[in-house]
């Protein structure tokens, strides 16, 4: 698999969490490690171009009225469908990575 085509995949597991997120109505936050590069943004083209300027980010979740969700800790490099390397053990959270970890099974399946 080339780079190219590795960053592809993770970009569209990464897309599938913030479209999920924002549909779901939460804001999302990146932090590239250092500090938090977008904060509870609704603009998926602002968030996606916050992701992948470090070798991993947190992206953090929370409802309009600013109650916390939970966290995906994305790494990259790997393989494409490990980009989802962490994330918070709660309903909430496992509801809205949902989508993306089928997708991201879909992806290995291909790999």
């Amino acid at each position: 698999m080339t780079n190219e085509h590795r960053l592809k995949l993770e970009l569209s597991i990464i897309r599938r969490i913030v479209k999920d997120a924002l549909a779901l109505g939460y804001t999302v936050s990146v932090c590239d490690g250092e500090e938090w590069t977008v904060k509870r943004s609704t603009k998926l083209g602002q968030i996606i171009a916050a992701v992948r300027t470090t070798d991993e980010d947190y992206l953090a979740f929370r409802t309009a009225d600013g109650t916390y969700v939970g966290k995906v800790f994305l790494v990259y490099g790997n393989e494409p469908y490990e980009v989802i390397n962490d994330y918070s053990a709660n309903e909430a959270t496992e509801a809205l990575l949902k989508g993306a970890n089928a997708l991201a099974a879909k992806v290995e399946e291909r790999c």
